[in-house]
Formats: C-alpha cells, sequence, structure tokens
C-alpha cells in the first residue's frame, strides 16, 4: 500500500509536525509506503526525523494561503498512490491534494487538526473561514474516504458544519523510549511547551503564578516555544509583574536542549480555551511529568489515570490546578507521573496509533471491516 500526506515535517512547525512523522514512521515501520509532500525547508529549520520520505514542491507564493501553482502537478510526478491525505485545512495543499485525487479516482482523507472547532473559526479570518467552508471545503470533507479526529469533540464539531462522511477518531502518536535527561534540582518548576499563540492562553497560566504571591517562592514558571511576537512582548511584560519566584522563557528548543530543559520541569501546563489534543501533554507523560490541561481538551483521562489535573478553563481553576501541584508532596508527583508514562505506552505509542490508521486505511480500500473507531 502506497499512502502521500501533504502537511509539514519542519521542526519548527511543532506538534502538528511531530504527529505527522511519528505516525508516518510507525506505518512505514509496519510495511506501508508511507511519504509526504511538503514546502522546502526555511532557513536554519530541519526535519522532525530521517526516517521518512520527504518530497518538496515549490516554496507558496505567499504564507496566509500557501498558494504555488504547481502543487498539484508536482504531486502527480510522485506517481500513482492508494490513498491520499492532507493535514490541516484552509490551505491550498489540501485542495491541491483533492484536486489531484479525484483527477485520478482515488480516496483521500482530511486531518482538521482542531481547525474547525468553532473558536478556532472565530478567532481569525472568520469571513474567508466561513465563505470557503460555503464555496468549497464543505463539499470537499464530504467527499472524502473518512475525515480523521483525535477525540470525540471534533467528530461532534465536524458533524455540527454539516460533515456528513465517516469520522474516524485516531489520537496523535508519541515516541516511546528511555530519555537520558533527568530532573537534576528540587526546585519546583511549571513549564508551558508549544507555540506562544494567544488561543494558548499563555497570559492565563503567567496570571496564575502572579496570583498565587508567595505560593511561587523559590518556585520557577518556564515557556518553551516561540511564535507570535507581538504577544510576546505582552507576555513578557506581564511576567516583569511576578513578586515571588522567576519566570524564564527559553525561545524555541529542539533535541536535547528541548529534553533538558523538559526534564527540569515538575509539572507541564496546557492552559489552552481549547485542544483537539495537545501534544504537550502526550511530551509530558511519556517523560512520566503530570501535566495540567483544561476540559477544552480530551485529557479527562489525566483524572482518570490519576496522572494530572483536568480542569474547568477559567483563571480561578488553572491557579488552583497550579497550586495543587505545588502542595503535591515529590513521591506522589513521582506516582502520577509513572502513571501517566503507563497510559502512554498502553494506548498512544507510535505502534499503536499506527495500527489504528492501518486499519482505517484498509478499511477505505475494502480491505477490511469498518473498525470501531468509524463514525
Amino acid at each position: 500500500m502506497k499512502v502521500l500526506h501533504v502537511g509539514t515535517l519542519a521542526a519548527t512547525a511543532g506538534g502538528p509536525a511531530m504527529s505527522t512523522y511519528f505516525t508516518l514512521l510507525g506505518l512505514r515501520q509496519q510495511g506501508i509506503d508511507a511519504e509526504i509532500i511538503q514546502f522546502p525547508l526555511t532557513k536554519n529549520d530541519i526535519l522532525r526525523g530521517e526516517e521518512v520520505p520527504v518530497h518538496y514542491t515549490k516554496s507558496p507564493w505567499e504564507h496566509k494561503f500557501c498558494y504555488t501553482p504547481s502543487y498539484k502537478n508536482d504531486i502527480l510526478k510522485l506517481g500513482k498512490y492508494d490513498i491520499y491525505h492532507a493535514q490541516g485545512v484552509w490551505q491550498w495543499p489540501t485542495y491541491a491534494l483533492v484536486d489531484t485525487a479525484q483527477q485520478i479516482g482515488k480516496p483521500y482523507l482530511i486531518t482538521p487538526r482542531g481547525m474547525l472547532y468553532p473558536q478556532d473559526i472565530a478567532k481569525s479570518n472568520t469571513m474567508f473561514k466561513k465563505l470557503s467552508l460555503k464555496l468549497r471545503l464543505l463539499q470537499d470533507l464530504n467527499n472524502a474516504a473518512c475525515i480523521h479526529v483525535t477525540c470525540m469533540d471534533e467528530l461532534h464539531h465536524c458533524r455540527k458544519l454539516g460533515i456528513t462522511s465517516p469520522i474516524g477518531i485516531i489520537p496523535n502518536p508519541v515516541e516511546i523510549k528511555k530519555y537520558p535527561c533527568y530532573k537534576q534540582d528540587e526546585k519546583f518548576r511549571l513549564g508551558y511547551l508549544g507555540r506562544i499563540s494567544r488561543r494558548k492562553n499563555i497570559q492565563g497560566l503567567i496570571q496564575a503564578c502572579i496570583n498565587l504571591g508567595e505560593e511561587m517562592k523559590d518556585k520557577e514558571l518556564l515557556i518553551i516555544g516561540d511564535g507570535d511576537k507581538e504577544y510576546m512582548e505582552e507576555l513578557h511584560k506581564l511576567a516583569n509583574q511576578i513578586k515571588y519566584g522567576t519566570i524564564r522563557f527559553t525561545g524555541f528548543l529542539n533535541g536535547k536542549e528541548k529534553d533538558e530543559a523538559l526534564a527540569s520541569c515538575s509539572v507541564l501546563v496546557m492552559p489552552s480555551e481549547f485542544e483537539n489534543l495537545g501534544n504537550v501533554i502526550l511530551e509530558g507523560l511519556v517523560r512520566k511529568i503530570p501535566c495540567i490541561a483544561t476540559t477544552g481538551s480530551p485529557w479527562e483521562e489525566l483524572k482518570s489515570y490519576q496522572c494530572g489535573w483536568w480542569v474547568t478553563y477559567n483563571q480561578d481553576s488553572i491557579t488552583e490546578a497550579i497550586q495543587q501541584a505545588i502542595n503535591t508532596p515529590h513521591k506522589k508527583l513521582k506516582d502520577m507521573g509513572e502513571r501517566g508514562r503507563e497510559l502512554m505506552e498502553r494506548h498512544y505509542s507510535v505502534e499503536a496509533v499506527a495500527t489504528k490508521m492501518k486499519r482505517l486505511y484498509k478499511w477505505i480500500l475494502k480491505e477490511e471491516e469498518k473498525p470501531e473507531f468509524v463514525y
């Protein structure tokens, strides 16, 4: 079986690149010829990994719609694939993939990556997105062999938009391995890992640390990531208001530097209003770090597996969860981390996720019965 993905494996793309890479890697390990086509890397960027074949198209004319006239021909030049799989919506590469698949009579899938959540549609370019849905995107989604989402909430949002095609729920994978870096000090350190974006509510995390006052004494908040420069300036100004403890911005980290930074954290926090999954939780739990997430994300398992806190999205709840984490004995935090690692090994490993994706592909090709995770 040959499968072509449209997306990116650029390390600076963060979670989407990580999950795409490990999904493709897992598929290849199970005998599927899975490849990807993407735009060229920007200066100083690197691929998320080297074990997946990458094809390059020409750079886009602009970076909003990401249009380049050669994209469809670049896909066709690679030859025929059994299945075509687009990562994301709104931009030209997905439309180019759909056009190509339909032209040669092959099935295609679309992974929205949380972009069809009502909050995401409302946060920016709302009229463009609504017009796109009306004029073309909804039709492309309904003609897809399947829509791939990561949780039941995302499925419900898709149905409310009028998507009638089959929807498969498969989480993002995380690499299960031994991490060589371990916490070297006794300092309690909160961590944030991800893009610096307003929708991530990083200001709410900083405000929580400010609100805790003396309880943050000798504690630290580590913010790992890069992104919106204007928002970053606002965060720095807010961070300067803290009277107890410290707030440190590292910028984008990768490889050993990222591993060392994460290893120094006692608890990771994902304070977003909404997430279709949130790879920071995967990155934390696989390293045995307890996590805090809001109920705008599908992480009820933090509560049921007793490996973190799953709290309502508001300032008081986020602050209270951090306060509880600070006051949790070291031994209990360690036990929570062990349970988190067990959860990752059981349900989120590269092998487990790739097995589901392979079953989904085989069902689309009429080689297997409909999987139980397809609705």
